[in-house]
């Protein structure tokens, strides 16, 4: 038993680790990507030039988080099912509603933290979506994002340590692209959002999936708010009825999806792992390790800076 939850530790904490590595690299990348184009910021125009900034993190430290990653071996996922395009489409509701629970949480704890330190609420990502093309957006944040969030955060992990336990697994990844996310707009729906994204990816054992839900909820979150922003803009009437069709369309999601999970719920189920973690011992041995712990403490600095 020692040995297997010191092997449990050691393949958390190498992910946990490879984690850190990516996004202080990446951040690294960015503020170098930054100063080398503020020359040519005016030239480049705000949407070029911020969508090379937020890509900038990804061609180096992709990489070298990979390879931290492989140092865990693979046991690849234990389900092999398909999903069909009825299936898809209420798993994407679903994925809708939890967007939309999730940011509403997000909002209103911080209205909160607002109120009580007397700072405005300040979103700093929505305020870097809403200066960008719509198409600069796509690729950086629809298309790009998507697929190596998929590849780092549900592939890379789940196939080395859902072995361990499926259900601490998907959570553990829910979490850590929750923390991921650096600020608490965003981290309640990226948590419920990881977390259908690792049940998805163990249940069907194909990535392509959740890079699909993925690409679909970051369109539905970024691209269609500011198409119907825009046409507020051009055409006041037309754009109040499209924001209103499309809140009903979130609203609608959140009770499709509360009825599909309630009626669904014992469809819901996860494995018992052979070389699973004890439920007394998860804690200590998933999280309480040295990558983690350094990923997560990384995290929450970011969390109270922003």
């Amino acid at each position: 038993m020692e040995s297997r939850l010191k092997q449990v530790r050691k393949s958390y904490s190498r992910m946990g680790l490879a984690y850190l590595l990516f996004f202080l690299v990446a951040s690294g990348c960015q503020l170098g990507a930054m100063t080398l184009l503020e020359p040519w910021r005016e030239g480049l125009g705000e949407s070029l030039y911020t969508m090379i900034c937020m890509l900038a993190m990804y061609p180096v430290a992709f990489p070298l988080s990979c390879l931290v990653a492989h140092t865990v071996p693979k046991k690849g996922p234990s389900w092999q099912f398909s999903v069909g395009g009825g299936r898809f489409a209420v798993i994407f509701i679903i994925c809708l509603g939890a967007m939309l629970v999730g940011n509403l949480i997000g909002q209103l704890l911080m209205l909160v933290v607002s109120l009580l330190t007397g700072q405005p609420m300040v979103n700093d990502v929505q305020e870097l979506i809403l200066d960008m093309e719509p198409w600069s957006i796509l690729v950086a944040a629809v298309i790009v994002a998507p697929i190596l969030e998929e590849l780092l955060f549900r592939k890379f992990l789940l196939d080395r340590v859902a072995c361990y336990g499926q259900l601490t697994a998907v959570l553990m990844s829910g979490g850590l692209f929750g923390l991921a996310h650096g600020n608490f707009y965003q981290f309640f729906y990226a948590f419920a959002l990881g977390v259908i994204f690792a049940y998805v990816y163990l249940r069907t054992g194909r990535i392509r999936y959740t890079i699909a839900l993925h690409m679909l909820v970051n369109f539905s979150g970024s691209i269609v708010p500011i198409l119907i922003l825009r046409c507020m803009d051009g055409n006041v009437m037309l754009g109040s009825v499209l924001m209103l069709v499309w809140y009903a369309v979130l609203f609608g999601s959140v009770i499709g999806g509360i009825v599909v999970l309630i009626v669904g719920r014992k469809q819901i189920w996860f494995y018992r792992m052979p070389r699973r973690v004890p439920a007394g011992l998860w804690l200590m041995t998933v999280c309480v390790n040295a990558g983690v712990i350094l990923f997560v403490g990384y995290c929450m600095v970011n969390f109270l800076l922003s």
